[in-house]
């Protein structure tokens, strides 16, 4: 074991990688997302907190120490090195025993037991598909739950059929496999929240080599089922249009049908800025770049679209201002270097 620091945790944490056969795993790449975890918990009034896939316990611990307000953490994982390493860690931060709990038990059976949180955060290896169908027993009106996927070749529609038997969502390659990874991941939650007459408002999404989503859980499902809807998409020029068309209004082409994906705000603008001022860590690029994205749904990646056309990909800046002389909203995304989101069917360039 090591000794590691993570915000004002500190904990011990296996020295292997990250691996399937890792039997208790600590990923430091995953910290930024445990910082965006902590910083917008901050904004909210949080006093009981489940983590059922705890591993090193590293994020429960960062909570108690770092979010005011929050009086106790129930740590699970069904491991039980896991379950002795969390102890650990616990003991290592002198937190008190009051403020915590620690089970042994899959998750979903502490789904099924119906004791109700303020905020659940679900981060597993690989999909989180097994876990949403129960955490809805588990969520009060006005919590918030997070969830982290990091099967992206499924989500983002490289294994269309892992997509599709996973997350009831047909899916394929696009020129924004990070966009379509998020909304895929959001609809899943969706449609199992309705389940238990709840909904799900995202507050702040994003994407690295995994995809992560939090936000609010609230009552009136059906507001937000209406905005799942399929989607057209030409492989050729890369036209996107909600609603099903067989044939490309820009050049014929056949398109690709995908869906059914969630078409609404995949971050609260407001929220992003708040959580701009707020935030102390490192990397607040991705933030600002989100509070200052448009809503309008699915990106246009320039360098794919340049090179389909056999032309040189254009500076971002120009294309956004020949969109927005044209009428059309336009700004950069914090899901693609080179991309470029508007409410236009289609791309200009200079």
């Amino acid at each position: 074991m090591k000794k590691i620091r993570e915000g004002l945790a500190e904990v011990f944490v296996p020295p292997e990688s990250l691996t399937k056969r890792s039997e208790t795993f600590y990923n430091p790449e995953m910290e930024h997302q445990r910082n965006v975890t902590v910083a917008s918990l901050r904004m909210f009034k949080v006093e009981e907190v489940l983590d059922p896939l705890a591993a090193t316990g590293v994020r429960g611990i960062r909570i108690l120490k770092e979010v005011r307000g929050v009086r106790r953490v129930l740590f699970n994982d069904i491991n039980p090195k896991a379950v002795k390493l969390i102890e650990k860690n616990l003991k290592l931060n002198k937190i008190p025993k009051k403020r915590y709990e620690i089970q042994k038990r899959d998750a979903n059976s502490l789904f099924l037991k119906k004791r109700k949180f303020d905020f659940v955060d679900i981060d597993p290896f690989g999909s989180p598909i097994r876990y949403l169908k129960n955490v809805g027993y588990v969520l009060r009106k006005n919590s918030l739950l997070g969830v982290t996927a990091t099967d992206s070749g499924a989500l983002a529609g490289k294994f269309a059929k892992a997509c599709f038997r996973r997350y009831g969502v047909f899916a394929g390659k696009t020129d924004f496999p990070k966009e379509l990874g998020v909304r895929v991941l959001i609809t899943s939650i969706l449609q199992n929240l309705a389940v238990h007459e709840l909904t799900f408002e995202p507050l702040y999404s994003h994407a690295n080599h995994y995809f992560r989503t939090i936000g609010l859980v609230k009552h009136n499902p059906d507001k937000n089922l209406s905005k799942i809807k399929m989607i057209s998409y030409c492989p050729k020029c890369h036209n996107k249009k909600i609603g099903i068309e067989t044939k490309c209004n820009n050049c014929s082409e056949k398109t690709n049908v995908l869906g059914p994906i969630w078409t609404g705000k995949i971050q609260d603008k407001d929220f992003c800025r708040k959580l701009l001022t707020n935030f102390e860590f490192g990397n607040r690029k991705e933030i600002m770049l989100c509070s200052e994205e448009i809503d309008s749904p699915f990106y246009y990646d320039l360098h794919r679209i340049a090179k389909s056309m056999k032309k040189s990909s254009p500076k971002i800046e120009n294309v956004i201002e020949n969109l927005k002389r044209k009428g059309f909203r336009a700004s950069r995304t914090h899901l693609c270097a080179t991309g470029v989101k508007t409410n236009s069917e289609r791309i200009f360039f200079c």
